[in-house]
């Protein structure tokens, strides 16, 4: 080993007897374990050894000179003085640790190298990223600015540069990137950043002077740096030298790398290089061997690992050993996020919000080994039950952080690890909402595992459901949590990049269940009903009451994870909530008023007695029959629906494409807004449609939901058309040619501040995209949107409407425009007449006559309205009853909209019937009218 440099590394108590400076080089044999990396400042040393062992030395300020040290087991560890953060435990300033304590802010993340400067530390992960904390008034930690951090937050700057060394000096630090690139940032006053200036950096910058020269190592001391260029053999350094540590035989600094004038032995390689506060150390070897890669902190599993564990676990001697190993390794966040990486072409370096870093492959065929052997897969599961699950937390650290939650799931697919499922599902859980984004960011890029992964969860949710028992309460929590999973995960994708169908989520026996469990609370409302007259119920009876409460909340529980359920599990539990609502509620909401009035009519009775949106809606048509049983109310909404599209003050306006979106034009004091939600959310809750021709927009805005350019397509065609064409432009002139800004129009505002000194490019066009969309939908409507949105909320009290996608939503509320018309035929019942008579024989004759639109008039006069509610698109069902007349060519067919009956006479010939339905058909307004 040569050394050079301030003459003070001696044992202790020999400090005073040694504070000369060593111009020259001394040369120290060694026969120990050789230290292969090394750290060192005024304070603090860190270094590895040979044979394997890591430490952190923090040297202790007492009087006795004494030096304590802990070996570490893939954790960071800090301790002593944090007057400036540097321990990154968050802990008040004045806080001194006297013992090593675990940076829980790195916790899980695989860490392979930690260095303490003056007065900051940074660490280095197994894929390169860099976290900084504590000093950073110089910018020694690279994050842009000179502000301190109690906390380790990562070095952006450094993201995807392939980082594999870190070095702190005083008060700037220095790191290495697998290609030999030198990047430094911090003090810069002596020369240490090596950039020909005295200037600080506060983000990380390449020595141009060392570009291209394939540098293998770098160490810092307190003021000064050093380089190994290994193929050539040279040393370089640069920074303070006035105790001549920079090895040129000089003392005076140097701002650019110049070589150290090392003694001219062929035979010697250079193996190590160390910077010290103010020395320098090379270590050299007669080997010709170049140096290996610097052993990590953390222990990663592989597949040799893994044969080894598989074919030794029957020996006796070696399974103590082994069980040992497995806890280590299975207990270890850092170790299992280390493992299985995939090393081809460096692809782990790139671990980023879009790259796990992880060979997939690799890791399927691991544990798919580990589970022929039902001893070492037995003494696997119990550590990561006991230990492992127990461990995780909500904020795992950057991406690297994320990587057990793969290795989590694939261990479901091992049939004998299900039992995990349940400790599985809380991790997710618990982890925080901006986690589970990132993490099925990841996983929409292998759509593959992602697939698998929900797949599996509808597997054990489909599996726990179908076990579910009264007497055993386990299995309803097991079913919840994995169903829970699957929510978050499908809620985050919504909000994401979709890969997966909506389908894929489904659990699809879950409508057996709700069928059983409607079936059940039904039987409980007639025993109940019974119990109150007093009349007698049998044992079989009071079980159903005193059980049926739990199915019951198990049916309201069911609406908090709808991606489970098929929209037809959906509507049957939207219907049951309305009925159950609706029913609990005594009284009702009466509404008079005149059909040629009827908005002006329906905003009097919104703001004068409108109080209690609970109850159930009934319509009255003013001078005309007929009573609201469900058929009244469906036209009135159909009336208001096309009154509201030419309402003055005009609130909607509708393109030519025939969308209708809130008018930017209307003063913010009117209450139009507010009372159009209101009705909106009147007519879903009272089972009605509201066809105003709303985009889908509003419906995913109403979900909490982003509209993207997709449904400005739908409002504004053109428009969306131009801005696709802008992003898919190549040529960069061609975008700057548009002169177009972030500046806002005359009526709208700017997308940013000052938006007019912005101009478009080719770099933030997406932005500028992103932000139009935003203008159009939110910014420029915010004040009408949040009025109609609270007063959807207001007349629609039953927030299950949430469980609906808003597709499925959008068709809640304005029903089927498409609809297939033999089913209609198909499902129609007949009352005095039967399908083979002569007369319905004719009437479904005339019926397949008739155009669309006159068949959409005919639904109009026989349900009210001319689309299909949503609820009954499935099984939709007419009744044709046959009404016999002496002179029945006196008459018109008939209409009992509530139930949709059709009275037909009983006509002779087919040309009457024709005539007589058609002018029913055209003159169907009113009820009971001539």
């Amino acid at each position: 080993m040569f050394s050079w440099g301030e003459i003070n590394l001696a044992r202790p108590n020999d400090l005073a007897e040694n504070r000369d400076s060593e111009k020259d080089f001394q040369f120290v044999p060694s026969t120990k374990p050789i230290i292969t990396s090394f750290s060192a400042t005024n304070s603090t040393v860190t270094f590895t050894k040979s044979d394997g062992s890591s430490y952190f030395l923090r040297r202790q300020r007492d009087q006795d000179g004494n030096v304590t040290f802990g070996e570490t087991n893939g954790q960071a560890l800090s301790w002593g003085s944090n007057a400036r953060g540097q321990l990154g435990l968050t802990l008040a300033e004045t806080s001194v640790v006297p013992s090593p304590t675990p940076v829980a802010a790195l916790s899980g993340v695989p860490l392979v190298q930690v260095t303490a400067g003056g007065a900051h530390t940074l660490a280095l992960s197994v894929s390169g990223t860099v976290f900084g904390w504590g000093q950073n008034d110089a910018g020694q930690l690279g994050l842009g600015d000179t502000t301190d951090r109690s906390t380790p937050v990562t070095v952006e700057r450094l993201n995807l540069k392939k980082t594999v060394s870190i070095s702190c000096g005083e008060r700037h630090t220095a790191v290495l990137t697998k290609g030999g690139v030198v990047l430094t940032f911090g003090s810069g006053g002596c020369g240490q950043l090596g950039h020909n200036s005295l200037l600080n950096e506060l983000t990380p910058r390449v020595v141009a002077e060392l570009w291209g020269a394939a540098v293998t190592q770098v160490s810092c001391g307190s003021n000064h740096t050093m380089a190994l260029v290994g193929p050539t053999k040279k040393i370089y350094s640069f920074g303070r030298g006035e105790e001549g540590q920079l090895g040129n035989r000089l003392t005076t600094d140097c701002s650019v790398p110049l070589p150290v004038l090392l003694p001219h032995e062929d035979d010697w390689s250079i193996m190590q290089i160390f910077a010290g506060g103010n020395q320098s150390l090379a270590l050299c070897s007669l080997s010709q061997e170049p140096v290996k890669d610097l052993p990590g902190i953390v222990t990663a599993l592989d597949m040799d690992t893994i044969d080894f564990w598989l074919s030794k676990c029957q020996k006796p001697k070696l399974w103590q050993q082994i069980r040992k190993k497995i806890k280590d390794m299975f207990s270890s966040t850092s170790s299992l996020n280390a493992s299985f990486l995939d090393r081809s072409d460096d692809k782990h370096y790139q671990t980023s919000a879009t790259c796990s870093g992880l060979d997939l492959v690799l890791l399927s065929t691991a544990l798919a080994k580990l589970a022929t052997k039902a001893k070492v897969l037995q003494e696997v599961e119990t550590v990561i039950r006991d230990c492992l699950l127990p461990s995780l937390t909500g904020q795992p650290v950057g991406f690297e952080g994320l990587r057990v939650y793969y290795l989590l799931v694939e261990l479901l697919h091992v049939p004998q690890l299900q039992q995990l499922s349940m400790g599985v599902a809380d991790a997710l859980l618990s982890l925080h909402p901006d986690r589970v984004a990132v993490l099925v960011g990841l996983w929409s890029r292998t759509p593959a595992f992602y697939r698998s992964a929900v797949e599996t969860f509808c597997n054990v949710s489909r599996k726990h459901l179908s076990s579910l028992d009264v007497e055993n309460r386990e299995r309803t929590n097991l079913f919840m949590k994995t169903a829970g999973v699957l929510q978050r995960l499908h809620s985050a994708s919504s909000k994401g990049s979709r890969c997966l169908a909506d389908s894929v989520f489904h659990v699809t026996t879950v409508i057996n269940t709700i069928e059983t469990f409607v079936e059940l609370c039904s039987l409980k409302a007639e025993r109940e009903h019974r119990l109150i007259y007093h009349v007698e119920v049998d044992n079989d009876g009071l079980r159903i009451i005193n059980n049926t409460n739990y199915y019951f909340r198990i049916l309201l529980s069911l609406v908090k994870y709808p991606c489970i359920l098929p929209v037809e599990c959906k509507l049957k539990l939207w219907m049951y909530h309305l009925i159950n609502a609706t029913n609990l509620q005594p009284g009702r909401i009466q509404f008079n008023v005149h059909r040629g009035t009827v908005l002006k009519d329906t905003l009097i009775c919104l703001r004068t007695s409108f109080h209690d949106p609970r109850l159930k809606l009934k319509v009255k048509f003013l001078e005309e029959d007929g009573l609201d049983d469900g058929g009244v109310s469906l036209e009135f909404f159909n009336t208001l629906a096309k009154e509201l599209k030419e309402a003055e003050p005009q609130i909607l306006e509708v393109n030519k494409e025939g969308v209708a979106w809130f008018s930017k034009k209307v003063a913010q004091l009117t209450d139009e807004f507010f009372l159009l939600g209101t009705l909106c959310g009147m007519a879903l809750y009272n089972q009605c449609l509201m066809n105003i021709p709303f985009p889908l927009a509003l419906f995913k805005k109403l979900l909490g939901l982003k509209p993207t350019l997709d449904d400005l397509m739908e409002l504004s065609p053109t428009v969306a058309q131009s801005f696709i064409k802008l992003l898919d432009e190549d040529e960069e002139e061609a975008v700057r040619d548009l002169d177009l800004d972030f500046g806002g129009d005359a009526e709208d505002l700017d997308l940013l501040p000052n938006g007019k000194s912005i101009p478009l490019t080719k770099v933030n066009r997406q932005k500028y995209v992103d932000l139009q969309v935003d203008m159009v939908f939110s910014r420029s409507v915010e004040h009408q949107f949040k009025e109609f949105e609270r007063g959807f909320l207001r007349g629609c009290p039953s927030p299950e409407w949430r469980m609906f996608l808003p597709d499925q939503l959008m068709t809640l509320l304005k029903g089927e425009e498409v609809f297939n018309w033999d089913d209609l035929r198909q499902n129609a019942a007949y009352e005095y007449c039967t399908p083979n008579d002569e007369i319905i024989k004719n009437f479904w004759r005339v019926f397949t006559e008739f155009s669309v639109e006159q068949k959409k008039d005919f639904l109009k006069f026989l349900t009210g309205t001319d689309r299909i509610p949503k609820v009954r698109s499935s099984s939709i069902m007419i009744i044709i009853k046959l009404t016999r007349y002496p002179q029945p060519e006196l008459y018109f067919p008939m209409a009992e909209t509530c139930f949709w009956i059709l009275n037909l006479p009983n006509y002779s010939n087919i040309q009457t019937l024709r005539q007589k339905l058609l002018h029913a058909v055209e003159f169907c307004d009113g009820f009971g009218r001539k």
